[in-house]
């Protein structure tokens, strides 16, 4: 029998260089090479992405595998992509390893910036500057990370305070974890201007997985998105914000259809989960514009 801790996404974090497998995975037509980009030459831009996994280990590395399999396809530099998971994974590194690997690049502020998380989420009391409107912080659970140990968590603070070092204008930032919505519920979150962030569910849910494909359910559909059936537009590009219009409804009713299979099980109560959107790309006051991720 499944259990229950394979159904759903609960709480923790990882980060350690990762050899990646590629895995097979439908994509429409796509393009080896970027073209151009916000009007400047595409070797004026270049795509960077940094990846931090935990929780399940199995589970995340087939959304990791089809997530650079789905970059690398579409044009992203292998090099220019890390995966850090695993024992490595402790706050210190988290905290540092992936932000001297991006300094060491030397990149643009017009360069590209994708960030991904999949760690296990959790939720405490509001911490100075207390900007929660629900007077909770959340936090992701480092590799030696413990929940009753308020100094070993990633509070979204201090995320988003080290976030904020980076000076890209172009940052896309992906969560897949429970109460990930509360990323971006407070002033002081991580939301700035220059950023697309996408969270697998709201701050007071859990984040639900899928059985059969052995994956998270917001990732799955995300990355069907980014294959090339979000392109809404036709413009022959999956912005960030394509991506997250196309995953959302089909995250909402799978997860709806499921915790109704669960409303008789004497442990689980999860209810739907609700992909959120924060876009303040390119300016807070001005997002009428996508931030382009994939070139088909």
């Amino acid at each position: 029998m499944t259990s229950l801790l394979s159904l759903y996404h609960p709480l923790g974090s990882a980060l350690a260089p990762m050899k990646v497998n590629t895995l097979n995975i439908e994509c429409l037509g796509h393009s080896p090479h970027i073209s151009k980009l916000y009007g400047l030459d595409a070797n004026q831009v270049n795509y960077f992405s940094v990846i931090i996994t935990a929780g399940s280990e199995n589970t995340d590395k087939r959304d990791v595998n089809n997530l650079v399999t789905t970059l690398v396809s579409h044009g992203w530099k292998e090099s220019n992509i890390r995966v850090f998971s695993e024992e490595k994974a402790t706050k210190k590194s988290i905290m540092t390893m992936p932000f001297d690997w991006l300094d060491s690049l030397e990149y643009k502020e017009t360069d590209v910036l994708l960030l991904y998380f999949s760690m296990h989420g959790g939720q405490t009391e509001d911490h100075y500057p207390f900007d929660e409107p629900d007077a909770k912080d959340e936090y992701l659970v480092p590799y030696d990370g413990d929940p009753d140990n308020e100094s070993s968590i990633l509070l979204d603070d201090e995320l988003g305070l080290k976030i904020n070092t980076l000076k890209s204008n172009n940052i896309l930032i992906i969560f897949e974890a429970c109460h990930s919505g509360g990323m971006i519920d407070g002033s002081r979150d991580l939301c700035e201007p220059g950023r697309v962030i996408l969270t697998s569910c709201k701050a007071d849910e859990y984040s639900w997985g899928l059985s059969i494909q052995k994956q998270w359910m917001f990732p799955y559909y995300l990355l069907r998105g980014f294959c090339g059936n979000a392109d809404m537009n036709g413009d022959s590009w999956v912005s960030a914000e394509e991506a997250f219009n196309f995953a959302e409804l089909p995250t909402i009713v799978h997860s709806t259809f499921k915790s109704f299979l669960y409303l008789l099980h004497p442990f689980a109560r999860l209810g739907p989960q609700h992909p959120q959107l924060y876009d303040a790309w390119p300016k807070a006051d001005n997002n009428l514009d996508d931030l382009k991720i994939i070139p088909l």
